[in-house]
């Protein structure tokens, strides 16, 4: 497997190098990428997260003094999306050491192929639990 397209982290604390869309479809450069080919701007335009950082000036969400909000917290621990978890103790270590500092780490712990993989995989069994959902919410309605 190629290396990631992107080691951006996105305004959220999520690190793009382990995004599904990023190492296995191949198809997104990170959060925020406005470079027209890829799904870093759907992302951006999808999410309420990134919109409220950028609205602020924030490149994340570590910059700001209401973080973690709501907002964060239930993106962060939402039950579908497991590989959101480290997301808002990324963002804390950002605020005390640097968002640099922060990335270098980042890269240092996902060098190893296997456990960005991992991380992908995780992400990919997420999509097919909230499509599973969303088959069973549509089934009970025309119960």
């Amino acid at each position: 497997m190629p290396e990631p397209l992107s080691d951006v982290l996105a305004p959220c604390g999520l690190y793009c190098a382990v995004c599904y869309d990023n190492i296995v479809n191949r198809v997104c450069h990170g959060c925020g990428c406005d470079c027209g080919h890829c799904a870093g701007t759907a992302h951006v335009d999808m999410c309420d997260i990134a919109q409220c950082a950028r609205e602020r000036g924030y490149e994340t969400c570590a910059e700001c003094d209401e973080m973690p909000c709501m907002e964060l917290i239930t993106f962060t621990y939402h039950p579908f999306w497991i590989h959101h978890r480290g997301a808002i103790e990324t963002l804390r270590r950002a605020k005390k050491v640097g968002l640099d500092r922060v990335k270098l780490e980042l890269r240092e712990a996902f060098a190893d192929e296997e456990r960005r993989l991992q991380w992908a995989y995780l992400e990919h069994l997420a999509g097919e639990r909230y499509a599973a959902f969303k088959s069973w919410r549509e089934e009970r309605k025309d119960a």
